[in-house]
């Protein structure tokens, strides 16, 4: 599929999202876990894009994503794409939400990483008031990995899951698949950062502060980056 020429892409910063309907992103999940190979899907933040200007492993890794997934409704606005469907899809995670009661009805194996244990445990309990029925096959926490992230790989390949869920942060999480995506046995890699904790639950103190700050930076962003390739076509 050519990138360039999807009327469902949004190009943001030389990065190519996925603006598609939670139904069309379940249609090419269905495929990916027909595949042989590892399909790569990441669960864009603003956080994500404004530090792809500054570290290019971020930049690649979305580059070579498979499928990106829109994360922030923040997101849609900014691109003139608010559609009150999309809106709603993205702000109550309707794709995450719905790919995991597909995992438990087709019997897929999930295996969960994260930072911490701690975060483990959330992410499970989360998960489960979502999907009642939703038991990973097994999860690693990065912070028990003291040396080599080998380690990582030698965990998920010896649990064989279909869908490996990440909840690392950036660029931990990019710099990671990008590293070891060839030595991970699975069909499924799903990176959906530390945001998902974030939008569960009690709304914390000054996040919406936070949210309009990372707007602000966004928008510098994007126009330096603007700037800046508009100097290149010079």
């Amino acid at each position: 599929m050519n990138k360039k020429t999807d009327s469902k892409k949004i190009e943001m910063m030389g990065i190519y999202l996925d603006n598609y309907t939670v139904r069309e992103s379940l249609m090419r999940l269905d495929t990916y876990l027909g595949n042989t190979i590892l399909n790569i899907i990441e669960t864009v933040t603003m956080k994500q894009l404004i530090l792809s200007g500054e570290m290019p492993v971020i930049q690649d890794c979305l580059k070579q994503a498979d499928l990106c997934v829109i994360g922030e409704c923040e997101i849609l606005s900014e691109t003139g794409n608010a559609a009150a469907q999309r809106m709603r899809e993205v702000r109550e995670w309707d794709f995450l939400h719905e790919l995991l009661k597909r995992t438990v009805l087709g019997q897929k194996r999930v295996f969960l990483l994260a930072m911490t244990d701690e975060e483990l445990v959330q992410l499970q309990d989360m998960f489960l008031e979502k999907v009642p029925q939703f038991v990973p096959i097994g999860s690693y926490a990065a912070q028990a990995c003291t040396g080599d992230m080998d380690t990582i790989v030698n965990e998920i390949n010896g649990a064989t899951p279909d869908i490996v869920i990440s909840a690392l942060d950036s660029p931990v999480e990019e710099e990671f698949i990008l590293s070891h995506k060839d030595k991970i046995g699975t069909s499924i890699w799903y990176g959906i950062g530390v945001s998902y904790y974030q939008r569960q639950g009690k709304i914390p103190v000054g996040h919406t502060l936070k949210k309009l700050a990372l707007r602000g930076r966004l928008r510098h962003s994007v126009s330096k980056y603007k700037q800046n390739e508009n100097k290149d076509r010079m």
